[in-house]
């Protein structure tokens, strides 16, 4: 009996993904290759990655427990070896909006591969979709620290559909995290005067009704009464004695603009079973921001610098829109992501196997096995500093190779009798 039952649940899992539906929406995996009409891009339905789950670590006693040394690392887009993070590169239409609902998470206009996904587009969509929390790099209000990596700001959510119906979360959320948002602009009208005098719309102590009726007089009343719903939402977010104000363009960021992720993981020996092991504890994903000429004294970080079709991009606070950019840089990272948090994501997701198509790992198994590279940059020290606040250029490589191999000579010396 047992066996039959599994058998028609099988079956019936099978059909339901065969005809283009998900059998539980609310577990959101990677692409499955059927197209639109039960079309099967394949011999077989690659649907085995809906039922992966991660790889629970061993567990350590704290008695075993015995030696350890927290490493921070930075994997490169740029090195051969990490290729399968960083891509296929996805992007976002002209024409994309911040989704509603999970049922329009995933529209034509969010250009991505149908067969995988890159990191970011998995952190980016599953963040949307309420799954991983986010850490500040830095205190909201006080932007000299980043030590967001000790995971102490987070952006709190009551529940996992807040990106879609929390206006202060999702506003969070798209306040350079996922995306960068153009500046706000006060909503206008023109009065009666002759010649007509542009002026801002300001919310006052009236209900909203009373302060419609009051506008009656302006020459442009008849069109504030169309836009009533829209004005309405802005009404709504601003405080009495404040202009209502259009919320600024929203562009999303792709895959192209990460540079690289931040990783943050102990190194330590484990005496129950006599092995030095790496967990992963953070990763950040990194991008490019505006210089700014007082961010030494300061610590403030301008806007961020995308990458579209391999120029870098930013956009115009006056035009709210996408302008080239050529000065300089600095690179640093978005937020910080609880890795054990992420890897219940990953493992529905599959990277390339450039050996065997028909036998795809996940991206969890990606990093359990450590198939990426990745250059020290920080360790853990009485300075807390990182190695290039006292190595520079090649001696800072020689540097964290001089580290990794510190800690190759710790682990030999505990089996030298």
């Amino acid at each position: 009996m047992k066996l039959l039952f599994l058998t028609l649940f099988v079956i019936t899992t099978k059909l339901l993904i065969a005809q283009g539906g998900n059998p539980n929406p609310e577990i959101m995996t990677g692409p499955i290759n059927v197209l639109d009409g039960g079309v099967i891009d394949g011999i077989v339905l690659n649907d085995e990655q809906i039922m992966r789950s991660k790889i629970e670590y061993e567990h350590v006693r704290a008695a075993d427990y015995v030696w350890s040394k927290r490493v921070f690392s930075r994997i490169d887009r740029r090195e051969k070896m990490n290729i399968d993070l960083f891509f296929p590169l996805d992007s976002f239409s002209e024409e994309w909006k911040t989704p509603t609902g999970r049922n329009n998470l995933d529209t034509a206009t969010w250009n991505k591969s149908q067969t995988r996904y890159s990191l970011w587009t998995i952190i980016s969509r599953h963040i949307m979709n309420g799954d991983l929390t986010v850490y500040r790099p830095n205190p909201k209000d006080y932007k000299q620290a980043f030590d967001g990596y000790s995971f102490k700001y987070p952006i709190k959510k009551s529940t996992r559909d807040d990106f879609f119906t929390s206006t202060s979360y999702s506003s969070d959320i798209l306040d350079n995290f996922i995306a960068v948002r153009g500046p706000n602009k006060n909503y206008p009208f023109m009065d009666a005067a002759t010649p007509p005098i542009e002026h801002d719309l300001q919310k006052t102590a009236l209900s909203f009704n009373d302060w419609m009726d009051s506008l009656q007089g302006v020459s442009d009343y008849q069109d504030i009464r169309l836009n009533e719903p829209i004005i309405k939402a802005y009404w709504n977010n601003a405080a009495v004695g404040d202009y209502l104000q259009e919320p600024g363009k929203v562009i999303y960021i792709s895959s192209e603009s990460i540079i690289a992720y931040y990783i943050k993981e102990d190194w330590f020996f484990d005496k129950e079973r006599s092995m030095l092991d790496k967990r992963i504890i953070g990763i950040a994903p990194v991008v490019y921001f505006q210089e700014d000429a007082n961010a030494v004294s300061k610590g403030e970080l301008s806007s961020i610098v995308m990458i579209e079709n391999g120029a870098q991009i930013t956009i115009d606070s006056k035009s709210n829109k996408k302008v080239a950019y050529d000065d300089k840089v600095v690179e640093r990272e978005l937020f910080w992501l609880y890795f054990p948090e992420l890897r219940n994501v990953m493992a529905k997701y599959i990277v390339y196997n450039d050996q065997n198509d028909a036998q795809w790992m996940s991206m969890d198994d990606l990093f359990w096995k450590r198939k990426f590279s990745a250059q020290i940059y920080k360790v853990s020290d009485k300075f807390d500093r990182e190695i290039q606040d006292y190595k520079f250029g090649v001696d800072a490589l020689y540097e964290a190779e001089r580290i990794k191999e510190e800690i190759r000579t710790w682990e030999h010396d505990v089996w030298n009798f």
